[in-house]
């Protein structure tokens, strides 16, 4: 047996013990159903959700956000990360207001986006990059500062010119740092987008997860959960996908 195999058989073994004490406990009455509900509710609503078409709207529009937040993020970030790195001066003197305003709670000023960019997609989308935009600067910034000198100097003793030098040199060695951003910021795009669904929106699953808690409809908001955590791992994996596309030069052993 295969080393793979195994670990994913003991996955599986791990997921299923975990399913079956959650149901025996909500079987045995030692929690109410609007606390924890049970598997058996949650399997339920799934089966009956993934035939519905105003579902399959709500994972369409959410899954839109994220998409939008990621990219519109992940392209500035990356434009600044960039500048910022050529402009180590103009680094230093604005890293303290970067840092600030990374470190700021930006779920707690989602009802300011929603006040600047309204209540449709806008702001939801606006939301998602902000929570990248700052991951993907700094990772970037690290990637280029990260490389060796030697190398660009080498290249600009041969005559390379600024733009040879970002686009053969610069990015192709900071790619690993940029992947690693956007791996993560998968995450806290979808974060935004539900957090802002989840305050004012029409569609979303965000949306589906306020109302459902809004009537103590456990089972639907563990069921929304679940879908959350499938559309992270899809997304997580197309990545991965596009990254050895991207990155397939590189040894796997230097991926991240």
């Amino acid at each position: 047996m295969s080393r793979t195999l195994s670990l994913n058989l003991i996955r599986l073994a791990v997921v299923a013990v975990f399913l079956a004490l959650w149901e025996g406990v909500a079987h045995l009455g030692l929690t109410q159903d609007f606390v924890l509900s049970r598997p058996s509710r949650v399997f339920l609503w799934l089966e009956q959700a993934v035939i519905s078409e105003f579902f399959w709207i709500n994972v369409g529009v959410t899954l839109r956000e994220t998409l939008l937040g990621l990219i519109i993020g992940a392209v500035l970030g990356v434009a600044s990360g960039f500048a910022l790195a050529h402009w180590r001066r103009s680094f230093e003197v604005l890293e303290p207001f970067i840092m600030a305003l990374y470190s700021l709670p930006r779920v707690a000023l989602a009802p300011l986006f929603l006040v600047w960019f309204g209540i449709g997609e806008g702001s939801k989308v606006a939301l998602a990059a902000s929570l990248v935009y700052f991951v993907m600067l700094l990772n970037t910034y690290t990637g280029v500062r990260e490389i060796d000198p030697n190398l660009v100097n080498a290249a600009r003793t041969m005559g390379a010119s600024k733009s040879f030098i970002t686009r053969r040199i610069q990015l192709p060695a900071s790619m690993t740092f940029i992947f690693a951003g956007l791996r993560v910021s998968i995450g806290l795009a979808l974060i935004g987008t539900i957090v802002g669904e989840m305050i004012a929106g029409r569609f979303g699953l965000g949306q589906m997860i306020a109302r459902a808690a809004n009537m103590f409809d456990t089972a639907q908001v563990f069921g929304i959960i679940i879908v959350l955590a499938v559309l992270a791992v899809v997304l997580n994996e197309a990545m991965k996908l596009i990254e050895r596309r991207v990155m397939r030069w590189q040894p796997q052993s230097k991926r991240v």
